[in-house]
């Protein structure tokens, strides 16, 4: 199989994947301005200190499979590296039937002009069953594209990051233009913004009082785990990935930046809440449509081009929309799992479950993650209230699941280092204190984040979620130490 992507291709899947315009436009309507230095916070302790940790992680270990498992087995321990990776893999899990059943509502405003997914009927069937077959079809559909090479989810990624691309330059113009024709607002618009009340309820203008936007500003930079997978697919990807990654790094930070400050700057915060059809649901889809008509009053264009480019818009987005979900689902539907089979010790998993076909995908597990995922889709859209709550609690559960892998990730660093595990030469950063420092700072990001996604639901006595949030990893956590247990005793009665 080849392995032709250049850095310009790694560098342009990793900022499509990681980077979220979605993200960057809820944090304007949530918190205006406000969300700026939360970005640079985020940027500046999390996410550029992990990407450096990551770039060095796989410039060691960028032909192996295993991700998260090879930068952890070698650093802590192999029992450990298990735990990690399967509390890792199935908070995607949990995800990807998430956004299977997401990925209906850009289609329907793609297709129909707005958001069907509310109405009681579809083509005479009840909508959440409609609902249901459309994204199972879909599920088994990306499944099956995925069986047919790895090629296949590189050109999912580099279609849905061309995409996105047009979506950032259609807004950034467009934004541009409102601001140059009424530079006059520029500020006043930024000052609104700025004093706008926060989204969240209970906080205040106070900066320590925003702290639940921080959890949200730490999230929208997240998605280098899920990239890493592709670094044993690229040509001299010790160079080239680590290179990328970092490139990546820079440009995204800057895209969150710029982008934050153009609405905040071309819009009017205050009067875009006002209205009662934009919500957080519908926000992307609103806030370009809105765009859209204020660059047809600014033009003075007639009521007829004002609608069409409304349309034009608020479909382009949601085309994007969908596309970037095929491309995040492709991705993440094959990279944990991939992580999971072939980097960890096969012995653990039965036979035909690591059978690969001729394109060297893993087909029978791809198979059984579809069933897996179009059950679970079929379950839920009973609306069956257990049901319901099952899956809110499953969420629950793999929001502290996907951050502990993180967490260890840095932590072991420091590990990594002292073993020499790599020379000092090849390291990116040769200071031994500065990659502890780095380490430090992802560790008390993540700490801090976990530690107030268990405390909110405390705080609001809701000890359910609270529940929920500390068994969801300790279920998992126990349940991968009882397969990784069952491999070493496999092992020992070979051995004898």
């Amino acid at each position: 199989m080849s392995k032709n992507l250049s850095v310009s291709s790694l560098v342009l899947i990793i900022i499509t994947t990681v980077y979220s315009f979605s993200s960057m436009s809820t944090a304007f309507f949530m918190m205006g301005i406000k969300s700026l230095p939360w970005f640079l916070i985020s940027a500046g302790l999390y996410f550029i200190p992990y990407a450096l940790i990551v770039a060095q992680y796989t410039k060691k270990y960028a032909q192996k499979s295993g991700t998260i498992y090879d930068w952890l087995k070698d650093s802590l321990s192999p029992k450990a590296a298990f735990i990690t990776v399967f509390l890792w893999y199935c908070s995607y899990f949990t995800w990807m039937v998430s956004l299977f059943m997401k990925l209906t509502i850009p289609l329907s405003i793609l297709l129909f002009g707005e958001d069907l997914t509310k109405k009681d009927t579809w083509f005479f069937l009840p909508t959440n069953l409609f609902l249901a077959l459309c994204s199972i079809f879909l599920v088994f559909l990306i499944h099956w594209m995925i069986a047919k090479g790895f090629q296949t989810i590189v050109t999912f990624l580099k279609i849905s990051s061309f995409a996105m691309i047009g979506l950032l330059c259609l807004s950034l113009l467009s934004n541009l233009t409102l601001v140059f024709h009424h530079l006059d607002q520029f500020w006043p618009n930024v000052l609104k913004s700025f004093h706008a009340p926060s989204f969240f309820q209970g906080t205040t203008n106070h900066f320590t009082s925003q702290l639940p936007f921080f959890i949200f500003s730490i999230t929208a930079f997240g998605g280098l785990d899920t990239v890493a997978s592709l670094s044993d697919r690229t040509k001299n990807s010790q160079k080239r990935y680590p290179k990328a990654l970092i490139i990546s790094a820079g440009v995204i930070v800057l895209l969150y930046c710029f982008g934050i400050l153009l609405w905040s700057g071309g819009n009017d915060l205050v009067t875009l809440r006002e209205a009662k059809q934009v919500h957080l649901g519908n926000l992307m889809y609103s806030l370009m449509g809105n765009l859209a008509t204020d660059l047809a009053q600014t033009l003075q264009l007639s009521s007829n081009v004002s609608e069409l480019l409304q349309q034009v818009y608020t479909r382009y987005t949601a085309f994007t929309l969908a596309l970037a979900y095929l491309g995040l689902l492709s991705s993440i539907s094959y990279g944990p799992l991939k992580s999971l089979l072939k980097g960890t010790p096969k012995e653990i998993w039965p036979t035909k479950l690591l059978c690969s076909n001729k394109e060297k995908m893993p087909i029978n597990a791809l198979i059984l993650q579809a069933i897996s995922v179009a059950l679970f889709i079929l379950a839920l859209s009973t609306q069956n209230q257990f049901l319901g709550d099952l899956f809110n609690q499953l969420t629950y559960m793999t929001n502290v699941s996907r951050a502990i892998p993180y967490f260890l990730v840095a932590m072991s660093f420091p590990f990594f280092l002292k073993k020499k595990l790599i020379s000092r030469q090849e390291l990116f950063i040769q200071s031994r204190n500065l990659n502890i420092l780095l380490s430090f700072s992802v560790c008390l990001c993540v700490f801090i984040a976990i530690g107030f996604q268990i405390y909110e639901p405390l705080m609001l006595g809701n000890y359910t979620n609270l529940f929920t949030l500390i068994m969801g990893p300790a279920f998992f956590g126990s349940f991968a130490y009882t397969l990784y247990l069952r491999f070493e005793r496999k092992m020992l009665t070979d051995a004898l």
